[in-house]
């Protein structure tokens, strides 16, 4: 492919897949939705570039006819709570009508999204084959190996998490000595591990996703900052989905893992 659009939310994802196809010598056209964070490491990257300060799918749409693109990529965070905050009038006609036909949990939005793209020619395609490395792997990913009682607690979480699935929340949770601790909403991961610190200074943390999950945008992420809030909070072990978690800058990422002396098992 030639020409491939990148749909960008916050974080280091959307500026890996950016480099990764400059690098393979794709021309990518990256259109932030939400006036992100990376927006000057996205242009570093990209032929073509936008910036929206809220939602406007129809504008996108358009532009991205006009571009030629012959597919399309949609990864990074957006902040779920501006469709609660913001007035709808600031959104445009498209992103109100996709809004008004969608659930809110982040599974059926980011679904009706891909819906509208994809009913107006723009096929949508896997962003984790852009960097398969990047994927985790199974087994001990440290040199510190989980404890009986992290495991326990491991184990435990997993089966709490096959309840809460299904129902399009907790993709992450904290356990402690069998309890659950805190589960992730709303909030997002890093201000769950933060509440679950205000509650006690231990425990493992267990990210998973729904089994019918679409693998071409919605895969769960951790990096440096799940590890520094880990720390802050006392939690000792992350256990991710192997082969379906993007561990993002994995040097960095596991060196600081060495260093907090928190260990990382891929379930």
């Amino acid at each position: 492919m030639n020409r491939i659009v990148l749909i960008a939310g916050d974080g280091i994802l959307p500026v890996e897949i950016a480099r990764k196809l400059s690098e393979q010598g794709t021309n990518v056209f990256a259109i932030n939705l939400s006036n992100c964070n990376n927006t000057e490491d996205l242009r570093l990257y990209s032929e073509k570039f936008m910036s929206f300060r809220t939602p406007a799918l129809g504008r996108a749409i358009r532009e991205i006819k006009a571009w030629g693109a012959d597919a399309l990529i949609m990864a990074g965070g957006i902040h779920k709570k501006m469709i609660y905050f913001l007035s709808s009038m600031l959104f445009d006609s498209v992103t109100r009508k996709v809004l008004r036909k969608s659930l809110h949990d982040d599974h059926s939005l980011l679904g009706a999204i891909v819906s509208e793209f994809e009913s107006n020619g723009v096929k949508v395609i896997p962003y984790w084959q852009i960097i398969p490395e990047l994927l985790a792997p199974k087994g001990n990913l440290t040199q510190r190996v989980p404890s009986e009682r992290e495991m326990n607690d491991v184990r435990y979480g997993c089966e709490i998490l096959q309840v809460t699935l299904p129902c399009s929340f907790g993709q992450a949770i904290v356990v402690a000595d069998g309890a659950v601790v805190a589960i992730e909403a709303m909030e997002g991961t890093d201000a769950m591990i933060q509440r679950a610190g205000n509650l006690v200074k231990h425990g493992v943390l267990i990210k998973k996703m729904k089994k019918s999950q679409d693998l071409r945008y919605d895969l769960p992420t951790t990096g440096t900052r799940t590890l520094e809030n880990m720390r802050n909070s006392g939690l000792t072990c992350l256990a991710v989905e192997a082969g379906r978690t993007i561990i993002l800058e994995p040097q960095k990422f596991f060196g600081l893992a060495e260093k907090y002396n928190i260990a990382v098992l891929g379930i």
